[in-house]
């Protein structure tokens, strides 16, 4: 009976340490988002986000398994345990971090927004749409009348009086007065044509003031149409997409956003299925983090669509890791992770997955 009793201590004993020399595997939650996680053909996951959780838990020997999650799914299963850890692009965000922990962030850049570059205006066109846009026209118009009908004034004033000015035939008197006009208004003043009589003088000399005002309105009026033409044609903040047709990628940080201030959208599945739509016209415009569109521009429809950072946004993507993850394990995570992102050639590594930069 005691030899027994040893024998059923020994296994015990064995099993246990058995046990402690195999820790559990990290369940590791992975959803598809290039350049973060991508499967290919071989079911095997790759992408920026996948090197460096690799080289991280190859480092500090910790063994875990992909489970394969909906993206809009990942952060609630790892806030209720199902999950131990989060491996991809996923965005810090304050609803977020009161459901995960985040680990030390890797990467920190702006959202972004994609359009179609055919639908921006040439410069020589988007110059000729801003000039005869805001009244500007009407202001060209009053300017063209007060040149004719000062001219017409000089011309019937000053065409008897000195015939090698202003006189001789008709078109040739009338087109000298035109040109005095417009030399004078524009304060070039030549001084190859002058008015001699006094009334003509007195003319002239009310032209000279009128045409100041007149010039100088019209100079305004162009300025500021520009301008005006200009910032309503630039996304300089979030809710200008309210002017666009705008896709996002369903379970993302910025549909939260623009949900957030009452952006109207369409929510797409895949980033790629919004590029898609994009091409294909059925929106004008899609947001997402400038890397992710980088990623599905540079590999898809390069030349075809721009992407533009969007002003004033910031987007910092991290690990997630459950409530209650064990601290000297996370603390250890995030020594690596610096470790990973301070080294010569990160830079590089951006942008060997997602492509160059945005415009």
């Amino acid at each position: 009976m005691r030899f027994l009793r040893a024998v059923l201590a020994l296994l015990v004993a064995c099993s246990s340490l058995a046990h402690a020399q195999s820790p559990t595997k990290l369940r590791a939650g992975i959803s598809e988002r290039p350049p973060f996680t991508m499967k290919d053909t071989d079911g095997k996951w790759t992408g920026l986000a996948v090197d460096i959780w690799e080289s991280v838990s190859s480092e500090l020997n910790i063994p875990y398994e992909y489970v394969e999650v909906p993206l809009d799914q990942a952060i609630s299963d790892a806030a209720k345990g199902k999950l131990d850890i989060l491996v991809g692009g996923i965005g810090v965000s304050p609803d977020r971090a009161r459901q995960v922990e985040f680990s030390q962030p890797f990467l920190a850049m702006p959202a972004a927004v994609a359009v179609l570059k055919e639908n921006q205006v040439s410069y020589w066109g988007g110059f000729l749409r801003d000039v005869f846009s805001h009244g500007v026209g009407y202001m060209l118009l009053i300017l063209v009348a007060s040149i004719l009908i000062f001219s017409m004034m000089l011309w019937i004033v000053e065409r008897r009086v000195d015939r090698s000015h202003f006189g001789g035939r008709p078109w040739h008197g009338l087109g000298s007065a035109l040109w005095f006009s417009a030399v004078t208004i524009t304060t070039v003043g030549y001084g190859d044509k002058t008015p001699v009589s006094p009334l003509g003088r007195i003319v002239v000399f009310f032209w000279m003031f009128i045409g100041v005002i007149i010039i100088s309105v019209f100079t305004g009026a162009i300025a500021s149409s520009i301008t005006a033409s200009r910032m309503d044609a630039r996304i300089t903040q979030t809710r200008d997409l309210s002017k666009y047709r705008v896709g996002v990628l369903d379970g993302s940080l910025v549909q939260g956003v623009l949900a957030s201030i009452g952006i109207p959208m369409t929510i797409y599945p895949t980033l790629d299925a919004g590029v898609d739509a994009l091409v294909a016209g059925k929106i004008t415009a899609l947001v997402d983090g400038e890397i992710t569109l980088r990623d599905a521009v540079n590999r898809d429809h390069p030349g075809a669509v721009v992407v533009t950072p969007l002003p004033n946004t910031h987007v910092t993507y991290a690990l997630a890791v459950r409530p209650g993850f064990d601290p000297a394990q996370a603390k250890a995570i995030n020594v690596a992770l610096i470790e990973e992102v301070t080294q010569p050639g990160w830079e590089q590594e951006i942008e060997r997955w997602a492509g160059p930069p945005a415009n």
